[in-house]
């Protein structure tokens, strides 16, 4: 069940969130078993508990923890076990067995200082590493954090999510549309009216196979959704063990909050690499373009090639392996009036064949096995340039 944060609760959860914050600060050099009792040991009441152990996970997430320098704990663990085995062995009533003296010894034999030998003992394990950097955020941040961790685990149980965005500045609109193609999602683009783009995007339960990796890929998509200035967002998730079908829906709007910059896939970046290296007369650079079908849909290209010698420049775009149904979406969106030059780049695994696209003189179909080649890229643009 979702926790909604009414304007009471959300600024209990941010004075809870600072408080976890400043414990983090305070606790750097110690180990995460003491940072995690400092946090458990907040006060709060028991209305508050689900929150604050929901904040204090986000907070540990954050934190940058490090094993303690030194030898390696398995390695002295050897030493001290063997040595205090052999010790015990020897033990008598006038010469009992000392823990102090194994100590000793085995610093000693590994040239380090017995007084720390027992911290070292199992410095690996999880909960001795010590805090080496609090996290670098605000409270207001880390419950933003949360109550998106809330959406985007209901997204992970998604069969299908619309989403009608409105983004100010053109910027905005290609920083979105980055990150779907940078997750390879599917999805379908429809322009509406006032500015407002309408994204139909299959979620993880539409599909027969790797549901949880693309219903992670979908789970993080929501930061660039809420980038936009005005995001209405409906789901229908099968919920529960059961699979209890339910819709959600969730809206924001105000200033947009990036989560960093977008970037290209890296397929598209080793491509764009391979094509330096090659002697052609062609010039590849990420496109900026959104090509709009009005009532048809959109397609947004990876890469933009432009002939040294002139000549309408030919797009390029990338699709994902999820589906076939997204090659088809192409292919209705050339029949039905998308003029530009452009190119589709399709895995074989999609079992699609190139002769999909034969009808068209300004759009084609490259169907490759493994990775994209840029040769063979080349060959397809010098087609549709002549």
């Amino acid at each position: 069940m979702l926790l909604e944060l009414s304007a009471d609760k959300r600024a209990r959860a941010v004075e809870l969130a600072d408080r976890f914050l400043e414990r983090c600060r305070l606790g750097v050099g110690k180990t995460r078993d003491e940072i995690e009792r400092s946090l458990a040991a907040q006060d709060v009441r028991a209305s508050e508990r689900r929150i604050a152990q929901a904040l204090g996970k986000l907070v540990l997430d954050a934190c940058v923890f490090e094993q303690s320098e030194g030898v390696e704990p398995p390695a002295l663990r050897r030493e001290v076990f063997l040595r205090s085995a052999a010790a015990r062995r020897a033990a008598s009533p006038e010469a009992p067995f000392s823990k102090e003296a194994v100590l000793a010894a085995s610093g000693r034999a590994l040239g380090l200082d017995p007084s720390r030998i027992e911290e070292m003992l199992y410095a690996d394990l999880r909960g001795a590493h010590r805090l080496i950097a609090a996290p670098n955020l605000s409270a207001e941040a880390l419950v933003r954090h949360y109550e998106q961790g809330q959406i985007q685990a209901v997204l992970l149980r998604a069969v299908s999510v619309v989403a009608d965005v409105r983004c100010t500045s053109p910027d905005s609109l290609r920083y979105l549309f980055q990150k779907l193609k940078f997750r390879r999602l599917l999805y379908r683009c429809e322009a509406l009216s006032n500015g407002v783009y309408r994204l139909s995007i299959d979620g993880p339960f539409s599909l027969f196979e790797a549901v949880t990796k693309y219903g992670l890929e979908l789970a993080l998509t929501l930061p660039a959704l809420e980038a936009c200035d005005e995001l209405e967002l409906k789901a229908r998730v099968l919920w529960g063990s059961a699979r209890e079908p339910l819709e959600f829906e969730h809206r924001r709007s105000g200033p947009p909050v990036r989560d960093g910059e977008a970037r290209l896939r890296d397929e598209i970046v080793e491509l764009l690499h391979d094509f330096e290296k090659l002697d052609t007369g062609w010039q590849a650079a990420p496109a900026e373009d959104i090509l709009d079908v009005p009532g048809v849909g959109v397609c947004v290209p990876d890469l933009l090639f432009r002939h040294r010698e002139g000549g309408d420049p030919v797009y390029f775009e990338l699709l994902g392996y999820w589906s076939r149904d997204a090659v088809f979406r192409r292919v209705e969106l050339v029949e039905r009036g998308l003029s530009r030059r452009i190119l589709f780049g399709v895995s074989a695994r999609l079992r699609v064949s190139e002769a999909v696209l034969d009808f068209a003189e300004h759009a084609a179909l490259y169907v490759f096995r493994g990775k994209p080649s840029a040769r063979a890229i080349e060959r397809k643009l010098d087609a549709l340039r002549s």
